[in-house]
């Protein structure tokens, strides 16, 4: 009964109404309707935002002999080098060097001396002299050069207003190429590698030169039939379809649940204070264990319920798209990774809110979480970078199971001591608020006694 009770004055409240309407726009505008337009661009019709990253849909199987299996994650060299020193020579010219601290957007210019190292770095790289690196001809670098896309005389424009390039397909440069008039790199891989973390140096960190950044834009080739024909396997075989879709939600709602909570949690231990409805709970025969763990307990299913509710909009597709094709997926995926994925993250946060509210009496805990999710959010790298102490999991693609495979032993340990922390937290929260029942730890006692004696001491002072 108490928990019932508890749970509706968490669903009926002001803070709840708002964090569900901030999950709903979260989950809208990023997850809503991928999983039916990836099973309709498997059936031939228009890709999804999400299909066309890698070329077609990951649930269509591929065909031998096809003009086009799409894009896989690959280190390429030769690749690597032309677009790096293609984005270089770029901000070079401009000084204006593009940098995200903390994944936000920040310009940066350098000085005459600075100028003159780059440049040094990218003469290094081309063989070209500085008068050369300004007068670059129009196809020195590729029309689509990842990231960068070059409109020179060999754009064409389609009727529907995009354009279309004509482009070497070829992963390697020939050698006998002349590099002043096509972009062939003058260093090798790995003395390329050192001048763009002297680039990375001197522009500051969060550029485009650090190798985490051009595997991003630049680490991609073009899939061959064997290579499509294994990821088409790993996502109908080893993901069963649904896992690689719950990943991707997870992602999503990762985000959401790793900061909002918090507001729940806060206002809802302080409402019993603004009521006044302390006097009230410390007089009740409440054991404080049952008190904070049944709160606990409605905070978590408040949180976590409309999350595997929103799960069956990409769910029952993918259950009829089975019946269709005859393809096994897995019916529960969703809720198992929202349970492991994203309860931890949900637990941690509660804890958090629950003991520094108790403790304190005040907001602290928004701002303390506040800071741990944007911290957590700039340091974290969209997938495949878990850490022991990662707030969050990401994971923002559907296929690259394999990075969730290679990092398992750390995600488990991840989580393993998230849910740790929140029980420890709980625990704490409960000798506090126990304390606190018992009058023996009464912080606005211990504050007006020890501020009247400060400002006491400040009034004597002052009258001598």
């Amino acid at each position: 009964m108490l928990f019932i009770k508890e749970l509706k004055k968490i669903c009926f409240s002001i803070v709840y109404i708002l964090f569900i309407g901030l999950l709903l726009l979260s989950w809208h505008e990023n997850f809503y309707g991928v999983t039916s337009k990836e099973i309709q661009a498997s059936n031939g019709a228009e890709a999804s935002i999400t299909s066309q990253i890698t070329g077609g849909s990951i649930l269509a199987k591929p065909e031998q002999g096809a003009d086009n299996y799409g894009l896989i994650k690959k280190e390429v060299p030769d690749k690597i080098m032309c677009g790096g020193t293609d984005m270089l020579i770029i901000e070079y010219l401009n000084n204006s060097y593009a940098t995200y601290p903390f994944n936000y957007y920040k310009e940066v210019i350098l000085s005459t001396e600075e100028q003159k190292e780059i440049l040094s770095i990218i003469e290094e790289i081309t063989g070209l002299s500085e008068e050369q690196i300004k007068n670059l001809p129009d196809d020195y670098f590729p029309s689509v050069n990842g990231n960068i896309i070059h409109m020179g005389g060999d754009a064409a424009q389609n009727q529907d207003g995009s354009f279309s390039f004509s482009t070497e397909n070829s992963d390697t440069l020939q050698e006998e190429e002349d590099y002043t008039k096509h972009f062939v790199a003058q260093v090798s891989y790995e003395r390329f590698k050192e001048l763009m973390s002297q680039a990375e140096e001197i522009i500051g960190d969060g550029s485009y030169y650090s190798m985490d950044m051009l595997l991003e834009y630049y680490g991609q080739a073009e899939m061959t039939y064997d290579e499509a024909i294994n990821e088409y396997n790993k996502t109908i075989y080893d993901d069963k379809v649904s896992i690689a879709f719950a990943r991707l939600f997870c992602d999503y709602m990762t985000r959401v649940l790793g900061l909002y909570p918090i507001f729940i949690v806060v206002v809802f231990w302080l409402k019993d204070r603004r009521n006044k409805m302390n006097e009230l709970i410390n007089s009740k025969q409440i054991e404080t264990v049952k008190l904070i763990t049944v709160r606990t307990l409605a905070i978590l299913t408040a949180v976590i319920l409309p999350v595997v509710i929103l799960s069956f909009e990409s769910l029952i597709p993918l259950m009829e798209y089975s019946a269709e094709t005859g393809i096994a997926i897995d019916a529960f995926a969703f809720l198992k990774y929202i349970l492991w994925w994203l309860l931890p993250t949900v637990i941690v946060v509660t804890g958090l809110g629950t003991f520094l509210t108790i403790l304190t009496s005040t907001p602290l805990a928004i701002l303390v979480q506040f800071i741990w999710w944007f911290i957590d959010s700039a340091i974290t790298g969209l997938s495949g970078d878990t850490r022991l102490y990662t707030l969050m999991i990401r994971h923002n693609t559907l296929n690259g199971a394999e990075l969730i495979q290679q990092d398992f032993n750390i995600i488990w340990l991840n989580r393993g001591l998230m849910m740790f922390v929140s029980i420890v937290l709980i625990y704490l929260s409960i000798v506090i608020y126990n304390k606190k029942r018992g009058g023996k730890l009464d912080y606005a006692y211990f504050m007006q006694k020890h501020f009247g004696i400060f400002k006491e001491r400040l009034r004597t002072r002052f009258q001598k």
